[in-house]
């Protein structure tokens, strides 16, 4: 099916005023809700919980795509698992510092891999409720410094690619191995020696009274240069 692109200056019709909190968008999601270093950051601040804390408490777990070896969060168990983040009323608990997959939804993003940039469309089989008007994609997504973070995604993104790439070419099983404990290394501490080194100041500073966040997007060049200097990956 032929999709309509946007930008992020764009209107779509994605916003439901008779949304209810039917949560159909968070059960049955399996594990594809993927999670980048920003995403662990924001969960691990929210939440107050290390990354190993949010394993042990069943909020992400860990699959295996092409080699590489990625967090997703986990649904509850069942053909129609909930996230385990919905309040007992059916509303995320998490909405001001939500995943990025979650906060993007009823739209998706397509990649050009010359421009290694991406343009947004509205899902098939998205949200079925009626009624919906269109808003702006910036004020929908509710992300400060847009730009940043769409180059940041981008970035993560094609990073993911290219080790896949690479993983799938070589067959050194033991660097592969320790490349993937790199990167989960590197998620683990995105709350910790990464983000707090970097930028040394608390989560509540990137994140505004209407719960639009602030990022500091350009902490993936600096994850590039911690990789790049991994001689001897730990």
């Amino acid at each position: 099916m032929d999709h309509k692109y946007f930008q992020h200056s764009d209107l779509a019709k994605v916003y439901c005023e008779k949304c209810n909190g039917c949560g159909d968008c968070c059960h049955g999601m399996t594990d594809t809700i993927h999670l980048d270093p920003w995403d662990i950051y924001q969960l691990s601040s929210g939440l107050g919980k290390s990354f190993e804390e949010l394993r042990a408490a069943g909020i992400l777990a860990l699959h295996e795509e092409e080699g590489m070896i990625l967090p997703h969060l986990r649904m509850q168990d069942g053909e129609n698992g909930a996230c385990p983040l919905l309040s007992s009323d059916g509303r995320c608990s998490i909405h001001p510092f939500r995943p990025g997959l979650c906060r993007l939804f009823p739209l998706g993003r397509d990649y050009d891999a010359d421009t290694r940039t991406f343009r947004y469309f509205i899902v098939d089989n998205g949200c079925d409720m009626p009624g919906k008007i269109k808003v702006r994609i910036s004020k929908w997504l509710g992300i400060a410094e847009l730009s940043e973070y769409e180059k940041y995604v981008s970035e993560w993104h094609y990073f993911c690619k290219d080790v896949k790439s690479f993983l799938a070419s070589s067959d050194d099983t033991a660097f592969a191995q320790q490349l993937n404990l790199f990167i989960l290394k590197v998620l683990r501490d995105s709350g910790g020696w990464l983000f707090g080194f970097l930028f040394p100041v608390s989560h509540a500073a990137y994140t505004g009274a209407d719960g639009s966040v602030t990022p500091p997007f350009n902490i993936f060049s600096s994850y590039r240069l911690y990789f790049s200097k991994a001689d001897g990956i730990e």
